[in-house]
């Protein structure tokens, strides 16, 4: 019977990177210490050899070449018993032209010819039902959290980190008044990564740029600044992004000037400083900057927020329920599946006997 089959996970990570650590690493290696039987892949993955029949499959960013073979994917999935859950976690208008045209082109296959997504927003979850009525929301939590230090922001020099991916408007936005603000305050170090654009506008002896790096690496760089700017221009696509690096900031000590989009909804009074428009970044960085007893106080009520509801640990009782209730319904989640998969006639069609029939070795 379909029901008496236990959990097993395997998550496939199809874009490894600094990205993934804290959607796929962080839970699911915190999952498999609690005894979960759970495995992660890492592209190039073969399914015949890394996906066990009947077992729950999470597919991290998938990109077939064609709309056909991610629904040759899904049936050959579904023959076996599994379930699979795309793991999406970024509005499809902010993925740079080079994905997002593959994508379009074949109709947001990954997205639709699935049983859910596996997504970290629930306005994003909203966003694309159109795609994909049925989503999983999970939201992103911090897995390591070092002891607050106040300490550092003592000192007389200030690093200010501007380290946000694919955020070049937004950095354009704010670069002049930051450039301005730098030149008149020796004290200043501003740290950029990625953004070699942003980097080359400021002054050569204070600036700091980096390549993307890897998750560890940028924590620690992120542990050695004082103030990070994170803004985010309104709109729909911004407002489908998570707080993580709000959350980041708050566990490295790490005071946040952000906004306008998504960060006053997401935090709490007291944890960041907030403004409304691009244009207000800078200013309200250079009050903070001058202003060490709120700076720390801030930092302070952060760390304590964070530490308090965003812990890994924390959303684990959760996670594991979801992921229980899903198994325990993927007949009629298939079922479900299947009965929207009718309207299409440009694929194969599916039937819900095929569910589990092509896979019942153990």
């Amino acid at each position: 019977m379909l029901a008496d089959r236990p959990l097993r996970i395997e998550v496939l990570v199809n874009s490894p990177g600094p990205h993934d650590q804290v959607r796929i690493r962080d839970p699911f290696q915190t999952l498999q210490g609690l005894g979960v039987d759970c495995r992660i892949h890492e592209r190039p993955f073969r399914f015949n050899s890394c996906i066990r029949p009947h077992s729950l499959v999470i597919w991290q960013r998938p990109l077939p070449e064609s709309r056909l073979r991610q629904w040759e994917h899904l049936q050959w999935l579904r023959e076996r018993g599994c379930l699979l859950l795309t793991e999406w976690d970024d509005h499809p208008h902010l993925f740079p032209a080079s994905i997002r045209a593959p994508l379009e082109a074949m109709a947001m296959a990954p997205l639709e010819l699935c049983h859910g997504l596996h997504t970290s927003s629930a306005r994003l979850a909203f966003e694309l039902g159109a795609i994909q009525p049925l989503a999983v929301v999970l939201e992103n939590h911090v897995a390591n959290i070092p002891a607050l230090n106040l300490e550092k922001h003592s000192t007389q020099q200030l690093r200010v980190l501007v380290a946000n991916q694919n955020r070049s408007p937004e950095h354009q936005t704010i670069s002049d008044s930051l450039l301005q603000w730098v030149q008149r305050c020796a004290g200043i170090q501003v740290v950029v990564v990625a953004d070699r654009e942003l980097a080359a506008k400021l002054p050569s002896n204070q600036r700091d740029y980096y390549p993307t790096l890897d998750y560890q690496s940028y924590r620690e760089l992120l542990r050695s600044c004082h103030i990070a700017l994170l803004p985010l221009a309104q709109g729909t696509a911004n407002a489908c992004k998570t707080p993580i690096k709000l959350l980041e900031c708050a566990a490295e000590s790490v005071a946040a000037v952000c906004g306008p989009e998504l960060y006053g909804r997401s935090a709490p009074a007291g944890v960041a400083t907030v403004v409304d428009a691009l244009e207000a970044v800078v200013p309200a960085t250079k009050a903070i900057a001058q202003d060490l007893q709120g700076r720390r106080q801030q930092v302070e009520q952060a760390h304590r927020w964070v530490e308090t509801h965003w812990a890994v640990d924390s959303g684990l009782a959760t996670r594991l329920w979801l992921y229980q209730q899903l198994w325990t319904r993927r007949h009629q989640l298939d079922q479900r599946l299947v009965a929207r998969r009718q309207k299409d006639a440009t694929l194969p069609p599916m039937r819900s006997e095929e569910f589990g029939g092509g896979g019942n070795q153990p």
